[in-house]
């Protein structure tokens, strides 16, 4: 189907649910009522039921009574190397599409925002302007996925249907995708092994305080500049992107345990994460 929210060329999406429709966050350039046009040519009207950068995913919602029915999916199990596939899009009044494989499927991967998703295509095939929030479909037009050329800058992606599930679930409850954050920018430094040896600990790394955001969680919890991040809710942090994920598995209003190295004396701070995206 087509969005018409940006100039020159509509952009792509998909009914994913029954009156629902799933886009690239990053091709849908208006804010307010969205004309789009149907899988059966039909034109109807559309409301932004919420967004998130971090995955450049947008769900809308189809206003009236038209006939919005969800597009089928495939068997996940057929997200395999050398899967043949189709990517769709209708950048205009006709359809268009796209053949190839599945070149690659990588897990964990941690988009440019910093959002991690459990699993993602790399596609050996174009993605041609207009395509991305199209759907990639298998050889019987059943969906695999939802097409992207901008979260790896420009690398043909596809997000698979358990992954923008997650995202779309979140975006039709509240509007964006919880990101817990505490506010705070990190580098990873190196432990001395004599240091490491002192304080009993596990690992030889963690994260150094280089930069604190005013009136956030870190800075009214007490967090100073070069204190040394060690752990975060009883894991090891070596990388930025530990403190991320220790953080996403805190619940709503939950406070983290993050023990500190401050002046050569451990610490153990409680901090309660808020959510980003209800700040954006």
């Amino acid at each position: 189907m087509a969005i018409n929210a940006r100039r020159r060329i509509p952009s792509s999406g998909i009914i994913w649910r029954d009156g629902v429709v799933v886009s690239a966050s990053h091709t849908v350039r208006s804010e307010g009522e969205i004309s789009i046009t149907l899988p059966g040519g039909e034109p109807a009207n559309a409301t932004i039921a919420g967004r998130d950068s971090a995955t450049d995913l947008i769900v809308l919602r189809i206003k009236g009574n038209a006939s919005a029915k969800a597009a089928p999916r495939a068997d996940a199990s057929s997200l395999r190397v050398g899967t043949l596939v189709l990517a769709v899009g209708r950048p205009g009044k006709n359809v268009s599409a796209s053949f190839g494989i599945v070149s690659a499927v990588g897990e964990g991967w941690r988009t440019w925002q910093g959002a991690r998703i459990d699993r993602v295509l790399r596609l050996d095939l174009a993605v041609y302007d207009g395509f991305s929030g199209g759907p990639l479909v298998d050889a019987a037009g059943s969906v695999l996925a939802i097409n992207n050329s901008a979260l790896a800058r420009g690398t043909p992606l596809a997000l698979p249907a358990q992954a923008v599930d997650r995202v779309v679930d979140e975006l039709l409850e509240r509007g964006h995708v919880r990101r817990p954050f505490i506010g705070v920018a990190v580098q990873p430094v190196a432990l001395s092994a004599a240091l490491a040896k002192k304080h009993q600990l596990s690992g030889d790394g963690g994260l150094l305080i280089v930069s604190i955001a005013d009136n956030s969680p870190a800075e009214k919890g007490g967090i100073l500049l070069g204190d040394l991040l060690l752990e975060a809710g009883g894991q090891r942090l070596s990388r930025p992107d530990d403190l991320l994920d220790a953080l996403s598995a805190t619940r709503p209003g939950e406070g983290v345990s993050l023990k500190i190295l401050r002046g050569g004396v451990l610490k153990t701070i409680s901090i309660t994460p808020t959510d980003r995206g209800e700040q954006e």
